[in-house]
Formats: C-alpha cells, sequence, structure tokens
C-alpha cells in the first residue's frame, strides 16, 4: 500500500481558521484526511479542475449529514512522490462551488508555496 505525505496548504489552513465558528471542525478534517490516506481519489474530480477533487465531509457540529457539510478540496500526486495536497476547506451553506480560476489561483499558490 502506498504511504502519502499530507501537504496542508496556505489556503487551506486560513479556510480552516474562517471555519473556527464550527468548534469541531478540526476533528471533522482529521478524520477526511485519515480516510483519503486510506482511499486517496474517493473524492470526485472536478470537471476542468486540473485534477483537484472535492470531497464531501459531514459537519458533526450539525446534524444534517454530508449534503450539508463540509467540501474539501485536495490534489493527489503519485510522482515523484505519493503527496496529498489539501488545498480548500469551505462550508456548503457559505458558499457555491470553487470556480475554474479559483482552482488555478489555489494551485499557482501551491506551486509558490513548494519553490519558496
Amino acid at each position: 500500500m502506498t504511504s502519502y505525505r499530507v501537504v496542508l496548504a496556505t489556503s487551506f489552513k486560513a479556510s480552516v481558521r474562517k471555519l473556527k465558528r464550527f468548534r469541531n471542525v478540526n476533528n471533522d478534517v482529521k478524520n477526511a484526511i485519515s480516510i483519503l490516506l486510506e482511499e486517496p481519489r474517493l473524492g470526485d474530480v472536478i470537471p476542468g479542475g486540473f485534477g483537484v477533487r472535492k470531497l464531501r465531509i459531514s459537519n458533526s457540529d450539525i446534524a444534517k449529514g454530508k449534503s450539508s457539510g463540509y467540501r474539501l478540496l485536495y490534489l493527489v500526486e503519485d510522482e515523484p512522490e505519493p503527496v496529498l495536497y489539501i488545498l480548500l476547506l469551505y462550508f456548503k451553506s457559505d458558499r457555491s462551488d470553487v470556480s475554474v480560476a479559483e482552482l488555478q489561483q489555489l494551485l499557482k499558490e501551491l506551486v509558490n508555496e513548494a519553490e519558496e
């Protein structure tokens, strides 16, 4: 079984801070990342999204299931090494889907962070 390294992008860390109103956001995210480490291609590929995937996550602070929970955007890379790049977390009720332009910006920031 492949062992993936997890990289938390600056954009992801900032997005989690914005969701601090939910007491269990950190636990919900940790659980989701644990699941992704077992099955990295679980999330749906975003059409036209440069390989970025979206995983629906239940918000344990709201008893409504995944449909009104969080969305976790991430990228799986196998070469040169197996890495899960965690890009963004948002609460579905706060915003609609992320645009292709926003995805491009997230990936550009990720490349810039890798070069630092």
